[in-house]
């Protein structure tokens, strides 16, 4: 019984969907490196001379604040989630709502106090982050999750200030921070493209009106290759060989996808695409 208590535990730790830490932070290094590359080349020498204290602790906050936007999208979808049969936990009772609901409050102080902590740069972007992906994305008057231009604005969003947080730790905020997130963004552009399909039956049931939901499928994964089409561009012109390098090993299961236009495909193409920017 103890033993089955212990474990329960880790549910609160689960729900958080952990999986999607990755990729944000994935791309929170990636502002890191960029903001401090040596004539667009990576050195050994920059890689050791990180403070790896420093970007650690960012990553518990953006953690924190990606945990906390996660929840509270779980707790305003439970009805699509319980349709679409995913993310369990609050669906199948495994963890209450008001205890969702205390973790969240947990979760955001956390965020903000080591925020501050760090610097006022780094809490000004979590506050946009939770305003933008916990507040605006899930309730009203904007509820954007459920308009289809609304969704995409916030997921761009997302990745730009996932880009942003690592930025501001090497150099203070510019505009040439804009341009170099441009071939992530439109990267996680067309991975976020790819994510509404699947959930295409659930959300018509419960009445979101996503792009895949109103334009359908070839529509959206037509909007998906473009929009990685103009990553790749973006990467040469820029001379972002980090960037080049995930977004060109990507390509075999984008020339895929584009010769099979499926749901199954973009599935596939997602994860190998993640998995190569996580490398």
């Amino acid at each position: 019984m103890l033993t089955n208590r212990f474990i329960s535990l880790f549910d609160y730790f689960f729900v958080l969907r952990p999986i999607l830490f990755l990729p944000g932070w994935s791309t929170m290094l990636a502002g890191y490196l960029i903001a401090t590359k040596e004539d667009l080349y990576f050195s050994s020498a920059q890689f050791l001379g990180l403070d790896y204290l420093e970007i650690g602790l960012l990553f518990l906050i953006f953690a924190s604040a990606m945990g906390a936007s996660f929840l509270l999208n779980q707790l305003e979808d439970i009805e699509s989630d319980l349709k679409n049969k995913k993310l369990f936990f609050l669906t199948e009772n495994h963890i209450s709502k008001s205890a969702a609901k205390k973790e969240t409050i947990i979760l955001i102080i956390l965020a903000l106090g080591l925020a501050y902590i760090v610097s006022i740069s780094v809490l000004i972007l979590i506050i946009f982050f939770l305003l933008i992906t916990g507040y605006a994305y899930n309730y009203k008057p904007f509820l954007l999750k459920d308009k289809p231009f609304g969704s995409l604005l916030a997921n761009s969003l997302m990745g730009f200030l996932a880009f942003a947080l690592g930025w501001v730790m090497a150099k203070p905020l510019g505009l040439s921070i804009f341009i170099d997130s441009i071939p992530y963004l439109f990267l996680n552009t067309s991975l976020y493209f790819f994510t509404t399909l699947p959930d295409v039956p659930g959300d018509l049931n419960s009445g979101k009106r996503t792009l895949a939901v109103l334009h359908g499928t070839r529509f959206v994964i037509n909007l998906g290759l473009l929009t990685y089409l103009l990553s790749l561009v973006f990467a040469v012109y820029l001379q972002d060989w980090f960037a080049l390098l995930f977004i060109v090993l990507s390509l075999p299961f984008y020339i895929y996808l584009f010769t099979k236009k499926e749901v199954n495909a973009t599935i596939k193409t997602t994860k190998y695409a993640i998995l190569f920017l996580l490398l």
